[in-house]
């Protein structure tokens, strides 16, 4: 149940037109190898987790690893990756909920910063504060209402579309080749060289994409310290979280697909998933149990992610004052810095949802690479408590490499155009100064602070 609540979200309700634009009549197949990837990784999750008796995370996997100096880096990677997490939740949460409430207004599709779009992201984050000073119980009713929204939605999506296929028997699969609606991208290096082009290049492509709506996984395994008997359970537990949230994507992606690729394809609603059915009691429950979904896990992200700032903070790599609670408990700086982080990149990319989800997805690389090769490392030594760990090859030495292989093909594989240059082609110096500031000037003033204050 943690798996699978930790995966299901905004993904699923959001990424098959891009999959499908991509991949084609192939897009379950890329929502297939996007869980064979997650459940790959969330198992080398787990395996870090049997040498690092704590709570897992990839911090605390390198740092036990290859020490502080690889530590560092990527804990406060992880900060910042949480914090973009949580501004893509909510972006998509904004345009979802301004399209579904002024349907006769362009607000949702307006990328002006000064906009009712931006004063709803605005106003959206001070709700989230709100909520977060009332408490736990706050934050359990959304995780609560989150998962029965999900669950309901999906579920009235998948029986409902297959009670039409099967009364009015509509069949309009073929149309995920229309040349409208598929439309495989070429392959290139980073985005600038290029390889090739076809069917293959655009589901590399697709299964990216279709990644998002997996992500969350690389969080199963961070209360192993708290489970019955990790080393046992995790390695089975995971596949079938992996196993079961795929096979609704693929059975919900297929669903759609049949009541016409080219609906979800050509849509301009948000809910993309929902854009395949015609039926207007049917979509409106699509539509809000989305959105239900959506604003649980924004609350969810908004608690969370500032206590990976806090978490840095207990460690003294990043400044004690970070953990400074007001009278409600609410860390607010590590609040407003997250907030900060989390409106300033849907800002630099002008709310635009494709680039945001593939920038979420690349932004965990850093994770993706380096706690596999942690794993290579923990299995190879013999410190600590790891000698009585038994080992396996299949989770010390396959799956890693497998894993890091992977990772690389991916990540090579991301069009970071669409990160750095703007839709006209010039250079997006808002986003390069926030990449630069986030993953080189942030983790460095890191490093300064903690040798500065380990020498005193």
């Amino acid at each position: 149940m943690l798996g699978i609540n930790s995966i299901i979200g905004a993904g699923i309700f959001l990424t098959p037109g891009a999959v499908i634009k991509l991949a084609g009549p192939w897009a379950p197949v890329a929502y297939i190898l996007a869980g064979l990837f997650a459940g790959i990784m969330a198992l080398v999750f787990a395996g870090a987790a049997r040498y690092v008796k704590t709570n897992g995370a990839s911090y605390a996997y390198t740092t036990a690893a290859f020490g502080q100096k690889i530590g560092i880096y990527v804990g406060v990677t992880h900060a910042i990756v949480a914090s973009i997490a949580w501004g893509v939740l909510a972006s998509l949460f904004v345009s979802t909920l301004l399209k579904v409430t002024f349907p006769e207004k362009n607000w949702a599709d307006d990328s002006e910063l000064l906009s009712v779009k931006t004063a709803t992201f605005l106003g959206f984050i001070v709700v989230l504060l709100v909520i977060n000073i009332f408490g736990n119980r706050a934050i359990k009713w959304a995780n609560g209402t989150s998962t029965v929204g999900k669950v309901s939605a999906l579920s009235v999506f998948i029986v409902g579309g297959l009670w039409l296929i099967v009364t009015h028997h509509p069949s309009h699969y073929g149309t995920a080749t229309a040349p409208g609606v598929y439309q495989p991208a070429r392959y290139a290096l980073f985005g600038g060289i290029q390889l090739a082009h076809g069917a293959v290049s655009g589901l590399i492509l697709a299964t990216i994409a279709a990644l998002y709506a997996f992500t969350g996984f690389e969080s199963i395994a961070n209360a192993a310290e708290e489970m019955h008997e990790p080393e046992r359970t995790l390695p089975k537990a995971i596949p079938l979280a992996i196993l079961g949230v795929g096979a609704v994507y693929v059975l919900a992606v297929a669903v759609a697909m049949l009541l016409g690729s080219d609906k979800v394809v050509e849509s301009n609603a948000t809910v993309r998933l929902a854009a395949a059915i015609d039926d207007g009691p049917l979509r409106t429950t699509v539509i809000f149990g989305a959105l239900v979904s959506m604003f649980g896990i924004n609350v969810a992200a908004s608690f969370g992610a500032p206590r990976v700032w806090t978490a840095l903070s207990d460690t003294r790599i990043l400044p004690a004052r970070l953990s400074t609670q007001n009278r409600f408990g609410v860390p607010m700086i590590a609040f407003a810095i997250t907030a900060s982080l989390a409106l300033a990149f849907p800002l630099a990319l002008r709310f635009d949802s494709v680039n945001l989800i593939g920038l979420a997805v690349i932004a965990r690389f850093v994770q993706f690479i380096i706690v596999p090769i942690a794993l290579l490392a923990l299995a190879r030594t013999t410190a600590g408590n790891r000698p009585t760990v038994k080992r396996n090859p299949l989770t010390d030495k396959v799956l890693p490499i497998a894993a890091v292989t992977v990772s690389v093909a991916l990540a090579v594989s991301f069009d970071y155009r669409t990160i750095f240059a703007t839709p006209q082609g010039g250079a997006n110096y808002f986003s390069i100064a926030l990449m630069v500031i986030t993953f080189l000037v942030v983790p460095a003033i890191a490093y300064l602070h903690y040798y500065r204050t380990c020498d005193r």
